[in-house]
This record gives C-alpha cells, structure tokens and sequence, in this order.
C-alpha cells in the first residue's frame, strides 16, 4: 500500500507539469527574441547578398511566426489551467481541467489552426496522464 495518497500524486504531478509548462514557454520567449534579433540583423546587413538575405530573412520570419504562435497558444493553456487553482495552488476539479484542455485542443483543430492543436494535444496528453495515473 502506498504511503502517499493518489490525490497527493496527482497535485504533485500537475505541479511539476506546470513548472515545465512555464519553463517551456520561458524557453519560447528566448527563442522568439532571437529570431527577431536575427532577422532584425538579416534584413540591415549589406545590399551585396539581396535576395539570399531575403530568402533567409523570409524563413527567419516564419519560424519567429511559428513560435510566436506556438507560445501564445501555450499561454493561454497555462492560463486555464491556472483557473482550476485554489489560493493555496491546489488543483481543482482536475476532470473538468482535461475536458476543458480537450475542448481548446478541438477548436484549434476546427480553426484548421492544426500546430496550435498538435501543441495543446501533447500538453493534453501529459495533463491526463498526471491526473490519470494508473
């Protein structure tokens, strides 16, 4: 028999999924600064190499769009998560948590909005096996 009860668990395990959760979108924020000193950096360097600056400006551009992207879908799932809180930072009404976690996961997907889907569903898959453990 286990010394610790499954409720403490599962708090437990949320927790550290949210410390990764921030840590991730901490992750983000540097990466998206990067890319933008880069391709800040690309678009004003000499006119000698036009157009393959531009190539690489281009792509440059769409990765910082894809995290851009990527960190504010992870935002906002941070945030509902957050809502099932209490003021002692304990999770609440964990079932209603992954429900609503599937619910932003399916409306990225009907948006056709398929990254930010694949985003939330690996979150989702994690959230569940934290609350769900066997």
């Amino acid at each position: 028999m286990s010394i610790v009860s499954k409720d403490f668990e599962i708090q437990e395990n949320l927790i550290v999924l949210i410390e990764d959760l921030q840590n991730n979108i901490y992750d983000l924020r540097d990466r998206i600064a990067d890319y933008t000193h880069l391709y800040n950096k690309t678009r004003h360097t000499a006119v000698e190499c036009e157009v393959q600056n531009e190539e690489i400006a281009d792509i440059i551009g769409k990765k910082h769009h894809s995290l851009y992207h990527k960190m504010k879908s992870l935002n906002y799932l941070l945030e509902i998560i957050n809502d099932y809180r209490d003021c002692n930072g304990i999770f609440q009404d964990q079932h209603d948590m992954i429900i609503q976690v599937q619910e932003i996961m399916f409306d990225y997907a009907e948006k056709e909005l398929y990254e930010e889907a694949a985003t939330i569903k690996k979150w989702y898959d994690l959230i569940y096996v934290a609350i769900y453990i066997q």
